[in-house]
């Protein structure tokens, strides 16, 4: 049994603020448990749990993150909230797609380049904002 972890957390994957990156790295644990279930031939199986735990945890998430650039008076505001907008739906999208397909590959593609990218490329952006 391979306890490989399909996103390695390190200290770049790390944004300095406590709370968010925590809540980062909850999201990344979703996605490597779903990694490791795939691994095993029950990735079908976990799909849908899966994707309500990213879809109610993103939420709270989101809903943090805009409260703290909101207090901070982050330039970007408006442009980082759409970005959640759009992860949201684009989440949604391929939940409906791989669970019809019962294709979990499609989901954890998916899920680790735009989380990867969303939190080691945009939310850099508010970093400076909110320290």
């Amino acid at each position: 049994m391979s306890g490989m972890l399909f996103i390695q957390w390190t200290s770049d994957s790390e944004l300095g603020i406590p709370i968010i990156d925590e809540q980062h790295r909850g999201i990344v644990t979703t996605i490597n448990t779903l990694h490791f279930f795939s691994a095993q031939g029950q990735g079908v199986e976990v799909l849908m749990p899966t994707f309500k735990i990213m879809e109610q945890y993103s939420i709270l998430h989101f809903k943090l993150e805009e409260a703290m650039m909101q207090q901070a008076g982050f330039p970007n505001f408006a442009k980082h909230r759409q970005t959640h907008r759009e992860l949201i739906e684009k989440t949604i999208a391929v939940r409906t797609r791989s669970t019809l397909e019962n294709n979990p590959t499609l989901a954890l593609s998916f899920l680790k380049e735009w989380w990867v990218g969303h939190i080691k490329g945009e939310d850099r952006e508010y970093v400076h904002w909110l320290k």
